[in-house]
């Protein structure tokens, strides 16, 4: 059938309306992205050394599929090699069946092996959530403190720490001097981008 109009609302961090916008779905997505930058991104003046991320509460941590966001929006402002500490509940697991049996596989024991599954089979729902994460754990260390069980958390390769205390030492212990830190507490709505 095809979608021949589309209306959206652009929200502030108050969940107030500030613009609708309606009209042909490309030109209503084209038109909001200028409003949305200019309401939730923030210039980063260098590449970070370290984050500390969180979705932003429940429930945009109720579980992986949601909690991803935070990294994936942190994950662009980091020099390689730097840390992302995510703090994401997850009460409710990973949320996606499909991605839990994309992981199962005993071959998934790497972000690269990951990366090339995916590369190999493409696009799936579920599945695409492991290649998010791997796209950008693979270019920084991720430390996760989740609820989660820390084994099912090794195998979907999060790198689960017992909490906050246990994260910042070992993201402080390798911070190069002069280290530039960033924290991110609503990341599923913060746009960072290097300046």
């Amino acid at each position: 059938m095809g979608v021949h109009y589309a209306l959206n609302a652009v929200l502030n961090d108050h969940k107030q309306i500030v613009r609708a916008l309606a009209g042909d779905p490309a030109a209503v997505m084209q038109a909001g992205i200028p409003l949305v930058r200019g309401i939730f991104q923030v210039i980063v003046p260098q590449p970070l050394d370290l984050c500390i991320v969180s979705p932003g509460g429940h429930p945009k941590d109720i579980n992986l599929y949601q909690g991803q966001k935070a990294l994936g929006h942190a994950t662009p402002v980091m020099r390689p090699g730097g840390t992302v500490i995510l703090a994401a509940a997850c009460p409710e697991g990973t949320g996606s069946p499909g991605y839990e049996a994309f992981m199962a596989d005993p071959a998934m024991i790497s972000y690269e092996a990951v990366l090339a599954r995916y590369a190999r089979e493409g696009y799936r729902i579920g599945p695409h959530k492991a290649w998010q994460i791997a796209r950008d754990a693979s270019r920084i260390r991720l430390l996760t403190i989740t609820e989660m069980p820390a084994d099912f958390a090794r195998r979907l390769l999060l790198n689960p720490v017992a909490g906050p205390e246990e994260a910042l030492a070992l993201a402080l212990a390798d911070l190069p001097p002069n280290a530039r830190v960033g924290v991110m507490p609503w990341a599923n709505a913060t746009i960072p981008a290097l300046a």
